[in-house]
C-alpha cells in the first residue's frame, strides 16, 4: 500500500512543524510528526473507514477527512487510491477548508 502526499501537503506539514516549533518548541513538533504519522498509517490500512467529504470538491471525488491523532485542530484531508492512499491536504479544522479544496 503506498502513501503518497501532494505538494501542498508536504508543504502543510512543513508550516505546521515550523509552527509547533516556534510557539511551543520542538518537542511538541516532534510529537506532531509521530502522531501525524500514526494517524496516516491508520488511514492506510482502512482508507474508506472515515468520514466522506460532503459535498465532495469537483476535483477530488472520494475525498475522505480525519483529525490528526491528539492534534485534532489539524485535519488529514485524503482520497484513497488505486495502490493506497493520496494525502491531499493537512488543514487546520477551523479553516474554510472546503473552500481550500476548492
Amino acid at each position: 500500500m503506498s502513501i503518497d502526499f501532494s505538494p501542498h501537503a508536504e508543504l502543510d506539514v512543513e508550516n505546521a512543524v515550523d509552527e509547533l516549533t516556534d510557539g511551543y518548541g520542538p518537542a511538541l513538533a516532534l510529537a506532531f510528526r509521530a502522531r501525524l504519522t500514526a494517524t496516516v498509517n491508520k488511514i492506510a490500512a482502512m482508507p474508506l473507514a472515515f468520514s466522506l467529504v460532503e459535498p465532495p470538491p469537483p476535483n477530488y471525488p472520494g475525498l475522505h477527512v480525519l483529525p490528526i491523532t491528539r492534534f485534532t485542530a489539524r485535519l488529514i484531508v485524503y482520497t484513497p487510491t488505486d495502490t493506497g492512499i493520496l494525502i491531499v491536504r493537512i488543514l487546520r479544522a477551523a479553516c474554510d477548508w472546503h473552500a481550500t479544496l476548492q
